[in-house]
């Protein structure tokens, strides 16, 4: 184990500022290098993803032909998005070659770290009866909060109680194998008490006057089912969110979803996990709660509950109000879910950006709906009917602006966070738990990044892939067809409902 985590991909040797300043003082051009200069000391680029454009194909909107430049990632150069899709890689996969890159003794090594990330989640729920006794009294006094609220409280009470060891908390003088030790002990806690808490809230949703013992009683209970199935830390993580014992779709669902999560570039919440990095924090409990703030941030993954708001205000209204209230947050810039801060998401031509994940997520939705293992209930209908009005209205109708009749509507494209709402309100996940998943992952490609960064000092706001990453164009099909063919079904009047699968076939 040892040797494994002791391996530390080697800082990035790509540095376009350098290179530009260089270049900027052989051609005599002063003001430019001393601009550049101020950003000399920041990161240079990172080895860990690159997420440009790969994909290019067309779709109908409404009898406009739209080709969609669609953004692929892949982790150090090695796996690429397509291969979670395809079932080849993993979330242990990626979080190893985030971790380690292309490691000797890789099989083993990945085999080693699936068994200590299981190992700490099960410590704490099984091993240590008083975590489980601690978030029952939590959450019977403090009834349904967020699944944030008990990490954090439950990181300040391990800080309490640990106190400051020497040697602690994450800087560049620690042995890097000790250092992801900690991390991925204190994450996978944090992980356990968010899923407990999460599952605590739905049975006091089912019985109020449940008491503290009685709700750390079921909650073991359902713990050691989940165990007798044979699943591991990730697999109970998803039947604690869901508050009832996933079936099989519904784990591939949460997984896939997962999987892709695990790093998102230069996302606010990774740009947050650099920082703590590189001031050297004290706590690792501190890096993981500093990093979960940002990551609810409204402008972050926290628009998923700004999609739940917006779904709610929509509700009473009629069909043509809905439409027109759609319209106006797409001309004001406040459409929850659409478009995106980093790529051309949005445009009047016929050509724009299109980040592949909402369609990721929301595909084996729709296989499992086709196949009948996932029933909705009339509820989660209107509302996923409401997103697709969004999804129909802002991107494949567009919208025409005041004084611009004249000119091709405006168009927004899906982020990440559509997908991820739609996934969460189809399978019934509770409004306060719907950025827990994205935590269990993410936190992993926070560590990428703390690793990572304490190699180069300093920080900059964006930090460009090495080249030597960022693959080629492709004509691989995997991920435009299925973008693709979501797209389609979105376009259909009752695209949750039960589909002939035959019907599918792109025509």
């Amino acid at each position: 184990m040892d040797t494994i985590f002791s391996v530390l991909p080697p800082a990035p040797d790509y540095n376009p500022v350098k290179q530009a300043i260089a270049r900027a003082e052989e051609l005599g051009e002063k003001s430019i290098a001393t601009t550049l200069g101020y950003f000399a000391t920041m990161p240079s680029s990172t080895d860990i993803i690159a997420n440009p454009v790969l994909y290019h194909t067309p779709v109908d909107c409404n009898g406009t032909k739209i080709t969609l430049d669609i953004r692929s990632f892949t982790i150090r150069g090695i796996i690429p998005e397509a291969d979670i899709l395809r079932g080849n890689a993993g979330p242990v996969d990626v979080i190893f070659t985030g971790l380690f890159g292309d490691a000797p003794g890789s099989a083993a090594g990945k085999e080693t770290l699936a068994s200590f990330i299981n190992d700490k989640f099960f410590d704490s729920v099984k091993h240590s009866a008083q975590l489980i006794d601690l978030v029952a009294a939590f959450v019977k006094k403090y009834p349904g909060l967020g699944p944030e609220v008990a990490m954090q409280h439950q990181a300040t009470l391990r800080k309490a109680r640990v106190g400051r060891p020497e040697n602690s908390g994450i800087h560049d003088e620690r042995k890097s194998g000790e250092m992801l030790k900690d991390m991925i002990a204190c994450h996978m806690e944090n992980v356990a008490v968010g899923g407990i808490s999460a599952y605590m809230n739905y049975l006091l949703d089912r019985d109020a006057r449940a008491s503290e013992v009685d709700l750390a009683k079921s909650t073991r209970e359902f713990i050691t089912t989940e165990v007798a199935k044979g699943r591991n830390a990730f697999q109970v993580s998803y039947s604690l969110i869901l508050g009832r014992h996933a079936n099989d779709h519904e784990s591939l669902i949460l997984e896939r979803m997962g999987t892709i999560q695990i790093h998102h570039g230069s996302a606010g919440s990774n740009m947050v996990a650099r920082y703590m990095a590189t001031l050297h924090t004290l706590s690792i409990s501190d890096f993981f709660t500093a990093s979960q703030m940002a990551l609810d941030g409204a402008r972050h993954f926290g628009a998923i509950h700004d999609m739940s708001d917006f779904v709610q205000d929509l509700e009473p209204l009629n069909a043509e109000e809905r439409a027109s209230r759609i319209r106006e947050k797409v001309l004001t810039g406040g459409l929850p879910t659409f478009g995106h801060p980093e790529i051309s998401a949005a445009g009047r031509g016929n050509q724009v950006q299109q980040d592949p994940r909402p369609a990721i997520y929301i595909a084996p939705v729709f296989d499992a709906i086709d196949a009948g293992e996932l029933k909705l209930t009339a509820e989660q209908q209107d509302r996923l009917a409401i997103a697709r009005l969004i999804y129909q209205t802002a991107f494949v109708n567009g919208v025409l602006k005041p004084q611009r009749e004249h000119e091709p509507p405006l168009r927004l494209t899906a982020n990440t966070d559509f997908g991820a709402w739609c996934v969460q309100e189809a399978l019934g996940v509770e409004e306060p738990d719907r950025t827990l998943l994205t935590y269990i992952f993410r936190g992993f490609g926070w560590m990428m990044d703390a690793r990572e960064q304490l190699q180069q000092k300093m920080i900059r706001p964006v930090i460009a892939p090495n080249p030597k990453i960022v693959p080629k164009e492709s004509d691989d099909n995997t991920i435009p067809d299925l973008v693709a063919r979501v797209h389609r079904r979105l376009t259909t009047d009752n695209p949750f409902s039960a589909h002939d699968p035959r019907s599918q076939v792109q025509r």
